[in-house]
């Protein structure tokens, strides 16, 4: 069972769907993925392809401010709502494409997190579409499989670092 790592909810489990393809980020991946970015403490998180919520959550957990939360199977959005009814935070979720979500959001972000199924590669108008909803100076983190040599063509993100764990490459890129 997954479990918030740290923070205010730690150890408590995360949602999980008996059904459905998601794969949660490993604690591991988490622990490296939060120790790196070190503070999340009032920050504005977006959670694209959110799955299970797992990253988002434990950003909320650790001090995020608020958390929006995009995902096209409405069983985990559906359990993501469920999950953070008993929770006091600042929390949107919206079902369907990100691209076309991300069209009709306003806001910007200082953490933008992106853990596609590993065959969906981000296509440049989602690249796009992340740069213009970063704050000044905000993170943006993209999970990938291992093998992934994909390079982020950006003009506004530059590699923070990299870091392999298992199965996953967590690429943490930082607006300059």
């Amino acid at each position: 069972m997954t479990r918030i790592i740290a923070g205010e909810w730690r150890g408590h489990p995360l949602p999980k769907l008996k059904t459905g393809s998601v794969r949660p980020t490993t604690d591991r991946a988490r622990t490296i993925l939060f120790d790196t970015l070190r503070d999340v403490s009032d920050m504005r998180v977006l959670d694209l392809y959110s799955g299970t919520g797992a990253l988002g959550f434990e950003a909320l957990s650790r001090g995020a401010i608020s958390l929006i939360s995009i995902d096209r199977d409405s069983k985990y959005i559906n359990e993501q709502k469920l999950w953070m009814k008993k929770r006091e935070k600042i929390f949107n979720a919206y079902v369907g494409d990100v691209q076309g979500i991300l069209k009709k959001l306003t806001q910007k972000f200082d953490l933008i997190l992106a853990d596609p199924p590993y065959a969906e590669l981000l296509s440049a108008n989602i690249i796009h579409l992340i740069e213009v909803h970063a704050a000044e100076n905000a993170y943006f983190v993209y999970e990938s499989a291992r093998r992934d040599e994909t390079i982020l063509d950006s003009e506004v993100f530059k590699l923070l670092k990299e870091k392999v764990v298992a199965e996953t490459k967590i690429r943490i890129y930082k607006a300059h």
